[in-house]
């Protein structure tokens, strides 16, 4: 049964061929076999990009905190509190805020008023601060500057 089941789904184009084909699904007794019917209907309209797999580091700052902890979990994506990279361009925002951007392709915006100075090919510390902020410094100093992730 599955076997004319794999023409149907994928000439399943309109809404009542995708209902004729979940109806076959619901009519097959096997628990895997109905379930693997489903996933097919699934699969082939919602398809997966390999290679989409973000990691901890791409992650890092990003301000949408629930879908991040999902993903993290899900993909079992290790949890860290800080990233240690080297500036690669330093520029000031129209309103004399520092934008900071890193070797690993991160763009980082200041949103306080401190004044301190990076250089291009300085080494600096990004880590999480309280209430889900982030504090950027370099890393041969401790002051710092409150940061937030641009891209």
């Amino acid at each position: 049964m599955k076997k004319m089941l794999l023409p149907l789904l994928f000439l399943a184009q309109s809404a009542v061929a995708a209902e004729e084909a979940l109806t076959l699904c619901r009519q097959i007794k096997d628990p895997t076999e109905r379930v693997a019917c489903y996933d097919e209907i699934v699969d082939s309209r919602y398809p997966v990009e390999p290679n989409a797999v973000p990691d901890a580091q791409s992650l890092f700052g990003t301000s949408d905190a629930a879908a991040k902890r999902i993903v993290e979990t899900t993909l079992a994506i290790e949890q860290i509190s800080q990233i240690v990279a080297e500036v690669t361009d330093v520029r000031d925002s129209a309103n004399r805020k520092l934008i900071v951007t890193l070797d690993n392709g991160q763009v980082w915006r200041q949103l306080d008023n401190q004044t301190m100075r990076f250089k291009v090919g300085e080494t600096v510390v990004v880590r999480k601060a309280s209430l889900g902020s982030y504090l950027m410094e370099k890393q041969s100093g401790s002051r710092s500057i409150r940061v937030k992730r641009e891209n």
